[in-house]
């Protein structure tokens, strides 16, 4: 890949690691209820670390009754996510792979960036299919008049969400890059030639190929006579006897 390419996938894939970052203290997604002459009466924003909230005072009935569901995302999940987001950035400011002399020591931030994808596509998919489809929160936006009550629902996903998306494409390219860069380097350091080279310096023993057939003989003839081990026991015994007769 040519450097040029390479440097501006990095700087993209920074950019998307403090989108990302970002997202998390903006809004997922909007709730709002309009009343017949266009009034907001009702609003509510929800953010994965906070969860639901609003702009109206505690005192207000409808805009309380109109509160969705919680939606309960893990705020486990949510920490993690923020942990490896650090972690990723890390790598590829301070580990990047043309800066390494050794590059077998990044190859667990490779693994750290391709957890970062998965948790990330976790969230773009997950939340609206686990998390808001299910308490009738519409995807990824929605306006539904209700002439009964004569008030306008508007459902809409937030500015948060959005950023999740733009910023996984932003990570995508580069963190695909940094991950097959490192495996064609191990594919290249396990040829055979090279396995062969490392073991025969990991052993450092020249090899005597005298004593290797006299060790294959010997199997061999092993093979071949079975050995009596008692009659072998009272060849040796009487011959140690008659020595030890002699004066």
């Amino acid at each position: 890949m040519n450097s040029n390419i390479k440097r501006k996938f990095k700087i993209l894939y920074i950019i998307g690691l403090v989108l990302l970052f970002a997202s998390l203290f903006l809004e997922w997604y909007v709730f709002q209820v309009y009343n017949s002459s266009d009034k907001l009466i009702a609003y509510w924003s929800y953010n994965p670390l906070i969860g639901w909230s609003t702009i109206f005072s505690k005192g207000s009935t409808f805009n309380n009754i109109a509160k969705p569901g919680e939606l309960q995302m893990p705020l486990v999940l949510t920490g993690l996510f923020m942990v490896i987001l650090v972690i990723s950035g890390f790598s590829v400011i301070f580990k990047d792979i043309e800066s390494q002399n050794d590059l077998e020591k990044l190859f667990p931030y490779s693994y750290v960036n391709l957890f970062l994808i998965a948790l990330n596509l976790y969230y773009i998919f997950a939340f609206p299919v686990f998390y808001l489809l299910p308490h009738k929160l519409y995807f990824p936006f929605l306006l539904i008049k209700d002439r009964e009550m004569d008030v306008v629902y508007y459902y809409s996903i937030g500015p948060g969400y959005i950023l999740q998306i733009i910023g996984f494409i932003m990570i995508f390219p580069y963190s695909t890059f940094y991950y097959n860069t490192l495996v064609r380097f191990k594919s290249k350091e396990q040829s055979p030639d090279k396995v062969i080279k490392k073991y025969v310096q990991h052993v450092q023993e020249t090899l005597d190929l005298d004593k290797l057939i006299a060790n294959e003989e010997l199997k061999l003839k092993f093979v071949d006579k079975p050995i009596d081990i008692k009659e072998d026991f009272e060849f040796n015994y009487k011959k140690v006897k008659k020595r030890r007769a002699k004066p």
